[in-house]
Order: structure tokens, then C-alpha cells, then sequence
């Protein structure tokens, strides 16, 4: 039995995540009209929003999870920065009608972080059992 910890992907985390998209997308779209937030910050929305939609990203959609996850830090990260522009009333209540709360917009930028971090691990733990079998087979070509 090994000592070291599982890292196993947070499934749970993620999951929640994604079954609260609807949720931001309903605020991403109030957040956009609404009018105590500056042109910039409603821009900013817009700007995520487009981000989203476009085929066009930093990491491509269609590789899996990594794919979708770069464009939900840029939405994310775009609504939090909106949000930030409210007075707490505005915010609470634009949150509320979304049917979320600040905590889960705080934990789900924090799951994008740790998916992150789990796919940059297990790259480099693909990477690594690659190189060892490669060396194995050199190893046994050199031998004949």
C-alpha cells in the first residue's frame, strides 16, 4: 500500500460547477444590462460572455476539460470582476435572482484553480511514465 495521498480528479467540485452554468449565464446576462454597473464592467461581461461562444480560445474547445475549463475562468473571472462594481445590496440581489450565492461563485474559481493544478500533475505523471518506456525500449534495443 502506498503512502501517498490519492489525487484524484474533484469530480464532486466540478460537477457542481457545471450544474450551476445556467445559474451564471442567467447573471452574466442581468449583469450586462444593468445599469449601476459601468460601461467597462458591463463590457467586461460581454467580453467573457464572447469569449465563451468563440471558437477562437487560448486552449481549444475541443480538447476535453481543459478546453472548457480556460473559458470558464475567463467567465467567471469576468462576473466576479462585475459584480465587484455593485454596492453588496446590487450584488446580493443580482446573485439571488441568479439562484446562487458569493461563496459559489468563490468556490467555483477556486475549482478551476484545482482542476488546473490536477491536469498540470497528471500531464507530468503521463509525461513521466512515457519517457520510462521509452528509455525501457532503448534500453532493450541497445541490448541486441
Amino acid at each position: 500500500m502506498s503512502d501517498k495521498p490519492a489525487d484524484d480528479f474533484p469530480m464532486d467540485a466540478f460537477g457542481a460547477m457545471v450544474r450551476r452554468l445556467p445559474s451564471y449565464a442567467r447573471l452574466a446576462w442581468a449583469l450586462a444590462r444593468h445599469p449601476h454597473l459601468s460601461r467597462a464592467r458591463r463590457a467586461a461581461v460581454l467580453a467573457g460572455a464572447a469569449y465563451v461562444i468563440s471558437p477562437i480560445d487560448f486552449v481549444p474547445g475541443i480538447i476535453p476539460v481543459v478546453g472548457q475549463l480556460d473559458d470558464m475562468l475567463i467567465a467567471l473571472g469576468a462576473i466576479k470582476f462585475a459584480l465587484n462594481g455593485l454596492k453588496p445590496e446590487f450584488r446580493a440581489q443580482r446573485l439571488a435572482a441568479a439562484g446562487l450565492e458569493q461563496t459559489d461563485l468563490d468556490t467555483d474559481l477556486r475549482t478551476t484553480g484545482v482542476i488546473a493544478g490536477w491536469l498540470a500533475r497528471s500531464g507530468v505523471r503521463v509525461g513521466i511514465r512515457i519517457t520510462r518506456g521509452a528509455i525501457g525500449v532503448a534500453q532493450r534495443l541497445v541490448r541486441r
